[in-house]
């Protein structure tokens, strides 16, 4: 998947499989860590950490699997107006636009 690492696209592909097998209850800690393959409990914490982050899923604070996957669609559709202002609001450093590429 577009702007994760394995462990992520792993994790996320599982998330996604076992909530909608489920009726939206999502796995355990435990579960989760021996799907993706991990040694602890802290190395979900860190892969939810981050897909939270890059707005993949949503966490309720204070609730135990309350975990929802957000549809993010195919890159493809999403201008390159929105990806600037997300990446600046997410204060990635300084976004530049190349004056070469065509504008459709």
């Amino acid at each position: 998947m577009i702007g994760l690492t394995t462990k992520q696209s792993r994790l996320l592909l599982y998330l996604t499989g076992y909530i909608e097998s489920t009726g939206g209850v999502a796995p355990s800690f435990l579960e989760m860590r021996d799907a993706v393959g991990l040694a602890s409990k802290s190395g979900v914490h860190r892969l939810l950490a981050s897909l939270e982050d890059r707005g993949r899923i949503r966490r309720a604070p204070n609730r135990a699997r309350a975990i929802e996957i957000v549809d993010v669609g195919p890159l493809h559709t999403v201008s390159t107006a929105d990806l600037i202002a997300e990446l600046e609001r997410r204060r990635v450093g300084s976004v530049q636009t190349n004056p070469e590429v065509v504008r459709v």
